[in-house]
């Protein structure tokens, strides 16, 4: 017993200062801190806000900068939870999201409402968050009672379908027709409209991945696939066009040869050579998860001109 005295003695001292050190430590940034947040959220809720809230807790996040947050819903809606931070650059100290989650559901809502009897298959499986980085210029100090429409906002929005299935021919037609009705919106300003749709042989996603800004110039099925945002595996898109394909391990680039035409795509940067002289690749390629060379489908379809069916 009598060699592990000392351990026993050594470690009762630890204890005697640890366990007063994390009660202090506990009260102060713990029950007392948040009791002090809570009441400073309600008096910030009372002063920003014309809807009854509801603070759900307060929780302290020992590994954040600003480690208070409540979490917070109007008594009209408990499902539309949003959070309370400290802010030094707030007047009272305090910001929180309640606009940003707010006018993401709005959003959301308006989405699936135009998609849905065009398209419900796409609308079930639509997710959107705002486009970067507009919010971030909002003037969210300006809000006092109601909180605006999310379409006063003009603040734009990426709009990405998700399918479960892989795509099919009138996929094609589908997306021309979400994007015709989307793009009539008058409340939803769209940064980004991206469809993705699983690629099973692959591994990977077909994507056609139309700019906002390009929603406009969109007549038809055809112009959706001046959009086709798709990569596959270098030896994959050499086998389905039937070229051979070498790797110069020291440029880290792939060569693809068919017929007189060489075409080299980096593993990285923008830019490839056809025939020595280099091209645009508007996408560029990049090394995947497997160590694989993503090529994109469009650059191999424009160069060896042969199209990629992707279902």
């Amino acid at each position: 017993m009598k060699p592990y005295a000392g351990k026993i003695v050594g470690l009762g001292i630890a204890a005697a200062i640890l366990i007063p050190i994390l009660l202090y430590a506990e009260f102060q940034y713990g029950f007392y801190q948040k009791f002090r947040f809570e009441q400073r959220a309600e008096h910030y809720l009372a002063e920003t806000y014309s809807e009854d809230m509801t603070i759900v807790n307060v929780r302290y996040l020992w590994d954040n900068i600003e480690p208070l947050v409540a979490t917070v819903h109007p008594k009209s809606d408990p499902s539309l939870q949003f959070y309370i931070y400290q802010s030094e650059e707030r007047e009272l100290g305090l910001t929180d999201d309640y606009a940003t989650t707010l006018w993401g559901i709005q959003a959301m809502r308006d989405t699936e409402t135009l998609l849905h009897p065009v398209q419900p298959d796409y609308a079930r499986h639509a997710s959107i968050d705002f486009s970067c980085c507009k919010v971030s210029e909002y003037d969210f100090a300006s809000i006092r009672g109601d909180v605006p429409h999310y379409g006063t906002t003009k603040l734009p929005f990426d709009l990405v379908v998700t399918l479960e299935r892989a795509m099919e021919a009138n996929d094609m037609d589908h997306m021309y027709q979400s994007v015709a009705t989307l793009r009539d919106s008058e409340s939803l300003v769209l940064g980004s409209l991206v469809f993705h749709f699983p690629l099973p042989e692959t591994g990977g996603f077909a994507v056609f991945e139309i700019p906002g800004d390009a929603l406009n110039t969109v007549t038809s099925a055809a112009d959706v696939e001046a959009y086709n945002a798709t990569r596959m595996p270098a030896q994959e898109m050499a086998k389905r066009i039937g070229a051979s394909l070498e790797w110069d391990e020291q440029k880290s680039e792939a060569i693809f040869s068919r017929d007189g035409t060489t075409l080299v795509v980096r593993s990285w940067g923008n830019e490839a050579f056809l025939n020595g002289e280099p091209i645009a690749d508007p996408i560029g390629a990049y090394i995947g998860d497997f160590m694989q060379l993503m090529v994109p489908v469009r650059l191999v379809e424009r160069v060896f001109e042969q199209k990629i069916a992707l279902w």
